[in-house]
């Protein structure tokens, strides 16, 4: 048990024999401890050398510094302490003194032992709830400081952590920037890609086979009722190629097909494949048309106007011509594709077969159509009836020649 120390100022010779005297059993069991002082000096400089002093008994009326100076100055001392007053009994005025300049309390003079421990233990007791009070207060004020101190350290790792979160910030902003451009630089040059994929199929096969196809993976062939084949051809087309180079050879076989290609294109008509110097085509496929028979006429018709020019063109230049006949059947087919590589459209059946007929038994410059192509536009065109002739296989066949619109 730690004993509470208690200091006593009073310039009486006996006082502290007294004391000791009436507090020797509480002395013997370290219950208090007790230090003495002549005047108020004397005990400032005890309490300066003794920290656990907490409380102070002093006398009024001392030399060189009496209780009420010590009291004032005791009011300057940073630690919690309380002052008990002795007053001769009937000094009241220097005991309400007293009381204004800090005393927890007083006794008088002759000292009453009974009264004086009551009020010393009661004054002890107000120390032990200050004690506590300061040193929760300490706490506090520490536990306030931690936080404090916590709380900065917290601040300057939120700066510092904000700081290297914005460096990764700008960091990855510049990097999902330039893997944005890379991705949109990659998504153009896809899409750059799949166009000209979509135009190199479309070149090969109809639309609507090609959607059909990108669909299912595969395009199913269909039977069409009715549909208008053409076949062109090119008249002395190997005696004509011996006097050119191949590459004139091509080059020329290339632009007459072009063209062809864009006469075909502007009646809806479907190419189907070119042969050597053969070039054949539908009308009618693969959406059904009603106007197939009188669009794949006009077509013939532009095509051999076409040709015409074009000879004048190459015999002015002095070059070899290629003069075109032209074959038109009117009839059922199949068609569909062929093949899992290179994938072709192509259309089979006894119509195909007449249509190549019809431009066999064809003359130059003209356009041969069977019976039952000239039944669907005879009303629409002029023509020359040229009786039925011998087709290769089918036997006699109805033939015309179209002359112009009618």
């Amino acid at each position: 048990m730690t004993p509470e120390w208690i200091l006593f100022v009073d310039d009486e010779p006996d006082m502290e024999e007294m004391i000791r005297q009436q507090f020797r059993k509480q002395i013997r069991d370290q219950r208090f401890q007790f230090a003495f002082a002549r005047n108020g000096r004397h005990a400032l400089e005890s309490l300066k050398e003794n920290e656990e002093m907490c409380m102070v008994v002093t006398d009024i009326n001392m030399p060189e510094m009496d209780g009420l100076t010590l009291l004032t100055e005791l009011r300057k001392l940073d630690r919690p302490l309380r002052t008990m007053v002795v007053s001769a009994y009937g000094d009241m005025k220097n005991i309400r003194s007293a009381m204004n300049k800090g005393a927890f309390d007083f006794v008088t003079k002759p000292i009453d032992f009974e009264d004086f421990e009551t009020t010393l233990e009661k004054t002890l007791e107000d120390i032990r709830k200050l004690k506590n009070s300061v040193l929760t207060q300490k706490e506090l004020e520490e536990e306030r400081t931690k936080r404090m101190q916590a709380q900065e350290e917290g601040l300057r790792i939120l700066e510092k952590s904000a700081l290297m979160l914005s460096e990764v910030n700008v960091t990855l902003e510049a990097q999902v920037q330039e893997r944005t451009k890379e991705l949109s630089d990659k998504n153009q040059q896809l899409q750059g890609e799949i166009e000209r994929s979509e135009h190199l199929l479309l070149n090969i096969l109809p639309f609507q086979t090609a959607q059909e196809l990108k669909k299912f993976g595969k395009a199913e062939a269909r039977f069409f009722e009715e549909v208008t084949v053409m076949f062109t051809d090119f008249r002395g087309f190997t005696q004509i190629a011996e006097k050119l180079t191949p590459a004139e050879l091509v080059e020329e076989i290339d632009v007459c097909f072009k063209e062809f290609d864009s006469i075909i294109s502007k009646y809806g008509i479907e190419k189907i494949k070119t042969i050597g110097d053969s070039y054949m085509a539908a009308a009618g496929l693969p959406v059904a048309n009603p106007n197939h028979a009188f669009e794949m006429v006009m077509a013939a018709m532009d095509i051999i106007e076409y040709m015409k020019r074009h000879k004048k063109e190459r015999e002015g230049n002095g070059k070899p011509v290629f003069e075109v006949r032209v074959g038109i059947h009117t009839g059922p087919v199949v068609a569909g594709i062929v093949g899992s590589k290179k994938f072709a459209y192509d259309i089979w059946g006894d119509a195909v077969n007449l249509a190549s007929r019809m431009e066999s038994a064809c003359e130059t410059g003209q356009i041969n159509i069977s019976g039952s192509t000239f039944n669907l536009v005879k009303d629409q065109f002029r023509f020359q009836y040229r009786g039925e002739i011998e087709a290769k296989n089918k036997g006699l066949v109805d033939m015309y020649y179209v002359e112009g619109l009618a």
